[in-house]
């Protein structure tokens, strides 16, 4: 009998490594510099309900050479809150219907449906670490890290694939969060050097690398602050100020697709050109597709200061339209090493299907 296969979070993470997920996104990126994927870039779509606001957030691709599209789906509705014009992605922490629907685009069958939650940190940081492995300085071991929340966790593993980091500076803005995240990380990583900083600055002081992993609006990172021969890196556009971009030599960005917001009323978090002030040096930038085809070099020099913009130009509610391809080539890895080692649960094809034209 044919099936769909159901897999939640935690059985995502049984399967799931950096080292997969890394592969996957090489190969992804490969493939979209041939030519070979489709994309549909972030959608948002916005309504006020009797109770708050309803939001919605998908992607699509498709990737020809793994037989696969996906699309992820992502719906929140709770209560509208303040809006805090510093930060972003205010559902953060909120129960959330979060969906990757993988299909086969040889037969049309849905392959697998899965949460998305833990897959999402990893792609994210996952493709950091690339763009790190092409820009960041061979010999680099210590990084500043500025956040300590959900994706600051896979931030650490994902740099230390790369490059062989001794010692991490954690800093951000909750001294609490980040007492307990820097605990949780001394027990995960006994060979690594993990520092509770109480300023960014002292964080960024001598790091070869600077990871940004917040939400934040506002620059979380200056200029003033950068070495010859960091590395910079972050989630969002806005986490580096004008003067880390103006003093780079080396900058890629992630792409440069627009998505779009659809809302029966707007709000000032559904701009849909909320354009960074260090849009313009991004112009000419190379995307992450030409970094790892090989078509433009990362590093070229040891006391080059490089940046690799994975937030994009800026867009939208928060910044980055992401590409589909990324989800399509995780959830078939997913799937693949799922089916092998047995986990998920299997629900009967028939269910979604029908003989009705649609």
């Amino acid at each position: 009998m044919a099936t769909v296969l159901l897999l939640n979070n935690d059985e995502v993470e049984k399967v799931l490594t950096i080292k997969d997920t890394i592969r996957a996104l090489d190969e992804a990126y490969l493939e979209l510099d041939k030519g070979e994927t489709a994309n549909r870039p972030r959608t948002f779509t916005f309504s006020p309900t009797s109770h708050g606001r309803f939001v919605a957030n998908t992607h699509e691709g498709l990737i020809r050479n793994k037989g696969v599209y996906d699309i992820r789906i992502v719906t929140h509705s709770r209560p509208d809150p303040g809006v805090d014009p510093t930060r972003v992605n205010y559902f953060h922490g909120a129960l959330n219907c979060s969906l990757d629907l993988l299909y086969d685009i040889n037969s049309g069958d849905l392959l697998a449906i899965l949460h998305d939650g833990y897959l999402q940190k990893m792609r994210v940081q996952a493709t950091n670490a690339i763009a790190a492995r092409h820009m960041a300085r061979k010999d680099a071991k210590s990084m500043a890290l500025i956040g300590s929340g959900w994706q600051a966790t896979a931030a650490i593993e994902a740099m230390r694939f790369v490059r062989p980091i001794e010692r991490v500076n954690v800093v951000s803005r909750s001294a609490e969060n980040r007492k307990r995240f820097v605990e949780r990380m001394r027990a995960a990583y006994n060979d690594l050097d993990v520092r509770d900083c109480d300023s960014a600055e002292r964080a960024v002081k001598g790091a070869d690398m600077v990871v940004a992993a917040t939400s934040s609006k506002v620059p979380v990172c200056k200029g003033e602050w950068i070495e010859n021969g960091m590395h910079l890196t972050g989630v969002l556009p806005y986490e580096f100020d004008l003067d880390c971009y103006k003093r780079a030599d080396t900058i890629v960005i992630f792409n440069r697709l627009h998505g779009r917001d659809y809302s029966l009323r707007r709000g000032p978090e559904e701009d849909p050109l909320d354009i960074p002030p260090h849009a313009e040096l991004l112009k000419d930038a190379p995307e992450i597709a030409d970094l790892v085809s090989g078509k433009v070099p990362g590093r070229k020099s040891e006391q080059e200061i490089t940046i690799f913009a994975n937030g994009g130009h800026g867009w939208g509610h928060d910044g980055g339209p992401g590409y589909g391809i990324q989800f399509a080539a995780m959830a078939k890895l997913i799937y693949d090493l799922a089916q092998e080692k047995g986990v998920g649960r299997q629900l009967p094809l028939e269910w979604f299907q029908q003989n009705v034209n649609s």
